[in-house]
């Protein structure tokens, strides 16, 4: 069923393994979505705000930010976005939301939304098309 996961994985090929930082402040979701997408052979990491994730992203190299745009705390997913092309701008970013955006706040963002309740298997491909112009 997801023949094509094993392009994520570390192989013989010398496939890196890609680091996706989920972020999410519906625990239960973040939890599932981590748990996920680590049984595919990704690294994944988590952070249940933008502050934690900004905070991450300037630790360690991150491949992807997969967030939520509506979160607590002032600071939005769009925000997010804006943030990691100025500091992290090699960073992959995808958004989700359950909540309709307008669409002025969405038309510059590189990739289209994905939408709540999303199906995981979706996800999946959507980051593994992101990934499949960086391979050699």
């Amino acid at each position: 069923m997801f023949a094509q996961t094993v392009e994520l994985r570390p192989g013989s090929n010398g496939n890196q393994v890609r680091t996706i930082l989920v972020v999410d402040d519906e625990a239960p979701i973040r939890i599932f979505l981590v748990e996920y997408l680590s049984d595919y052979g990704l690294n994944v990491i988590e952070a249940a705000n933008v502050a934690e994730a900004k905070a991450l992203l300037l630790e360690q190299p991150i491949d992807l930010v997969f967030s939520d745009i509506n979160m607590p705390g002032g600071e939005t997913g769009f925000g997010l976005a804006r943030w990691i092309r100025q500091y992290c701008p090699n960073t992959k970013v995808l958004l989700t939301s359950g909540y309709p955006q307008v669409i002025a706040d969405t038309r510059y963002l590189p990739e289209p939304l994905i939408l709540k309740p999303y199906n995981l298997s979706t996800v999946l491909g959507r980051i593994e098309k992101l990934f499949s112009g960086d391979r050699a």
